[in-house]
């Protein structure tokens, strides 16, 4: 009996705090069970992958080995020095720069190591991957002039609204869930700006934001979104992403 795929998820970190009400003095990686619980469900077998200290990614190299996808998951925002920026004072990022160093240094491996290897991002993901590849982001809508409310990409009221987007014919993300109108969650602030080399838009919202990209020419089993698809996996189209990477990794 063929083994499931094997599927490394990376993992959001949170540093040492006096104040917190729950663990308030240790640093720990942690995952929303929405992502494993997608990837089980596509028949995949998730494992998580720790933020590991510099002096340490040396295991990465046999992790990537193993694995036969990639997924990178939502989260804090990506340090505007990854991208060639300064700050923006008026941005309200939060930054995690071990997060930052260790999934930037798995993704240089990954593409070094497995350079056809499937990979999913997500959110965070899909902004890290394309900052990554020499894209550039947009740290702020707000500070940056870009009026998204009505959108409503993420507003005070709500950390996670929903919207529109429109996926782009001819794309392998319309393969994989119909290309035209679909109603997808949201919940950034941030989002692509100039987009990576080699990559193409999929998928736009209703203002022009990018949510979602792939490499041109279908170079390798890349689908990256701006959406948290693994919260809606009860949805039939969302599902179908989680399958399509699965099915991928399993010929990985």
């Amino acid at each position: 009996m063929k083994r499931a795929p094997f599927i490394g998820i990376t993992a959001s970190y949170a540093p040492p705090a006096d104040n917190r009400r729950v663990f308030p003095d240790p640093e720990f990686d942690y995952l929303k069970c929405e992502y494993h619980e997608a990837i089980a469900k596509a028949g995949g077998l998730p494992i998580i992958i720790p933020n590991l200290p510099p002096e340490q990614f040396g295991h990465l190299d046999e992790l990537v080995r193993k694995l036969d996808g990639l997924l990178l998951s939502g989260g804090s925002d990506l340090a505007p020095k990854h991208f060639k920026q300064d700050q923006n004072p008026l941005a309200k990022c939060v930054i995690r720069e071990r997060r930052d160093e260790l999934e930037l240094d798995l993704l240089r491996r990954w593409f070094l190591i497995r350079p056809k290897g499937p990979i999913l991002a997500i959110c965070r993901g899909h902004q890290v991957l394309n900052a990554f590849l020499g894209g550039t982001l947009h740290q702020d809508f707000a500070a940056c002039g870009i009026e998204t409310i009505p959108v409503g990409h993420r507003t005070a009221e709500a950390k996670r609204t929903e919207h529109k987007v429109t996926i782009e014919p001819g794309t392998r993300l319309a393969e994989i869930i119909g290309e035209g109108e679909h109603m997808v969650n949201s919940s950034h602030h941030q989002g692509v700006d100039r987009l990576a080399k080699g990559y193409i838009v999929s998928a736009r919202a209703e203002d022009g934001i990018i949510e979602a990209i792939e490499p041109e020419g279908r170079e390798g089993w890349v689908i990256s979104v701006q959406w948290h698809p693994e919260a809606m996996h009860k949805d039939l189209a969302s599902m179908k992403i989680f399958e399509a990477f699965i099915e991928a990794a399993a010929k990985a």
